[in-house]
């Protein structure tokens, strides 16, 4: 058996463990109030074991089959025994799919023949088998004991031939072969002299009677034919050669204005060749849309994994908690999607552990025993918003003040003057935790600073809002893709520079604008009605700014950028425009300057920089005060 065979073949396993999951999450939901489960999910599951049991006998992969047997086993009598679902029998099942989760993974990354390799697993097949022994004798028991209350029965052959000789079955055969009515006795000849008749102008009269509705009955399949959705036709590609192809239309979306904008060809006057480069650009502009749109995948697929997770703290911390999920068709880049599920667990887990209260604490609330977190997700422009909410207790104030203080993060005597979102901050720092003690779910200040680092880099943000008393509301703003963003290109001497977009507040051109100076490399300039910073790019990337020598700006382009509602006006020569930009990967040789975030090829052959707006705005004004 060829290895890439089995590989593929487990990344299949793995969709239908995703499916057997979603399915025993909802085996549980439905029976919370004590009614049983109904036989179509029954079936579901077990066609799910079954094919995972068939599938990896073919491949040899003889653990997965034993565990999913045995799986298959008790759901095969569930299916005929509905009355012996309880809550152990669905442990038995989750625990058994969290073993073919591993043996899955494990298989995938380090081949052992398909057997197990943890004594765990062994002896939770010991005890799926033993449970599938006991129901089955208790079954045989239970029948067992209800057989002596059948003694009414116990001359049933004997009524059972009475009944059968009062009904007339004495002449069964020929009233088989008519309809067993008294009426019809002689069914034979009635018949022939009634019902043929009207037979006879029945087939007339059943025409003009039902030709209206059998045509629209027609009429209307026609219609839910014509209706019926696309079926989607899928193929499982490589990620590689996706990045490849992304890679490839990159490199054609930066030569085109190489050639379209050329200067041997700008200096002659083409009206045909500019009709047909407008079409090309389009065109690219086109490729460029599919093939991005070629590693967009549905969000949904990572929520569906919150659902576990919810489950089993809950179960943890005995808590009762629902969840909530919406918007889960939205569409993310495939490379962000994955780096978004540690900072949803660790979100959801601190809803979980810290937000949400005990069922007895919420009803001296006055809330429902019943806590629930909405998870939702949303496109809004470039970006795509993931918000977590809980209807918990909410943030404390005083709690957070008290640890910032202990900390030495912030002196007591700072802390009346800080707004709400200032204190919510603290949260993100590193080490900072208000558990009371450490738990395998929280207390060791790891989980947020996980969260801010992972979005960060991701080059998005993370912002935190919430009631004391009503709950607390964690938003992420992720973009949609990290390959291509839309940046402004600016000029500084010989150098170029992109700004990306999204960080760019506004641009203006500035002359004779006075300079106002504190100190040294320490200067503002009136924005509107606020005094705001203004740098060059000497200053950011260590050197003393060129702005120590002026009073005023003169023939100069001020670009006003943003991060977390703190401005920075950047000083250039010139403003190039706005354009998408392929991203590419830096040189490590520059990868120790804070404040690179990649480069690219720039229509006119130069290459430029792609500044990380965001970082040298806190890195500045950390440094200055205005």
């Amino acid at each position: 058996m060829e290895r890439d065979d089995v590989l593929e073949y487990l990344l299949e396993a793995q969709e239908t463990l995703e499916n057997i999951e979603k399915d025993l999450l909802q085996f549980e939901k439905s029976t919370l109030d004590g009614s049983l489960v109904e036989r179509d999910l029954l079936d579901t599951l077990f066609r799910h074991f079954h094919t995972i049991k068939g599938s990896s006998g073919f491949f040899g992969l003889s653990a997965i089959v034993k565990m999913a047997h045995a799986a298959e086993n008790l759901l095969d009598y569930l299916r005929n025994h509905p009355e012996a679902q309880d809550e152990d029998t669905l442990e038995l099942l989750i625990t058994a799919l969290d073993h073919l989760n591993e043996l899955v993974e494990h298989e995938e990354s380090s081949p052992s023949g398909g057997d197990f390799y943890k004594e765990e697993q062994t002896q939770f097949l010991k005890k799926l088998n033993e449970k599938n022994d006991l129901i089955r004798l208790k079954q045989i028991q239970t029948e067992e004991f209800a057989e002596p209350k059948q003694e009414e029965s116990e001359f049933g052959l004997f009524s059972e031939t009475k009944l059968s000789e009062n009904s007339n079955e004495e002449f069964g055969l020929f009233l088989e072969s008519s309809d067993p009515n008294p009426k019809e006795e002689f069914g034979l000849f009635t018949n022939d002299s009634e019902q043929a008749p009207k037979e006879e102008f029945g087939l007339f009269a059943k025409k003009e009677e039902t030709l209206g509705k059998e045509s629209l009955q027609k009429t209307e399949e026609i219609l839910k034919t014509e209706k019926k959705p696309v079926i989607k036709k899928d193929i499982r590609i490589d990620t590689d050669k996706l990045d490849s192809l992304l890679d490839i239309v990159g490199e054609i979306v930066i030569t085109e204005p190489m050639v379209t904008d050329h200067p041997d060809i700008t200096k002659l006057k083409l009206e045909n060749f500019q009709k047909t480069a407008l079409q090309l650009k389009k065109l690219i502009r086109n490729l460029q849309e599919i093939t991005l749109s070629l590693r967009m995948v549905p969000i949904a697929g990572i929520f569906t994994r919150m659902e576990r997770l919810v489950r089993d703290t809950a179960k943890k911390t005995g808590k009762q908690v629902l969840l909530s999920i919406s918007g889960e068709d939205t569409e993310i880049d495939k490379s962000i999607i994955e780096e978004m599920y540690d900072p949803l667990v660790h979100i959801i887990r601190n809803a979980i552990d810290h937000g949400l209260e005990t069922p007895q604490e919420r009803k001296e609330a006055g809330k429902q025993p019943q806590g629930t977190i909405q998870l939702t997700a949303n496109q809004s422009g470039k970006e795509v918003w993931i918000e977590v909410r809980d209807d918990g207790k909410g943030l404390s104030r005083e709690k957070i003040l008290n640890k910032a203080v202990s900390l030495g993060l912030i002196h007591q005597s700072e802390t009346e003057n800080l707004e709400d979102k200032d204190v919510w901050e603290f949260l993100f720092h590193p080490g900072f935790s208000t558990a009371n003690q450490v738990t395998d779910l929280s207390g060791r200040g790891v989980g947020l600073d996980v969260v801010r680092k992972n979005v960060t880099t991701l080059k998005g943000f993370v912002d935190v809002f919430s009631n004391y008393g009503y709950g607390t509301t964690f938003l992420i703003r992720v973009p949609l893709t990290l390959a291509i963003i839309e940046g402004l290109v600016v000029r500084k001497s010989d150098t170029y520079f992109i700004l990306p977009s999204i960080d760019v507040k506004e641009s203006m051109y500035l002359s004779n604008e006075p300079i106002n100076e504190l100190y040294k490399n320490n200067h503002s300039i009136q924005y509107r009605t606020n005094q705001i910073s203004i740098v060059d790019i000497n200053l950011l990337f260590g050197k003393d700014s060129e702005l120590n020598d002026q009073r005023s700006l003169k023939e100069k382009y001020l670009i006003v950028t943003e991060s977390h509602e703190k401005q920075m006006g950047i000083v250039f020569d010139e403003i190039l425009g706005n354009q998408s930009i392929v991203i590419k990967p830096i040189s490590p040789i520059f990868k120790n300057i804070n404040g690179l975030a990649g480069c690219t090829i720039l229509g006119n052959g130069h290459a430029g920089l792609i500044l990380d707006v965001r970082k040298l705005i806190s890195n500045h004004l950390s440094s200055v005060t205005i």
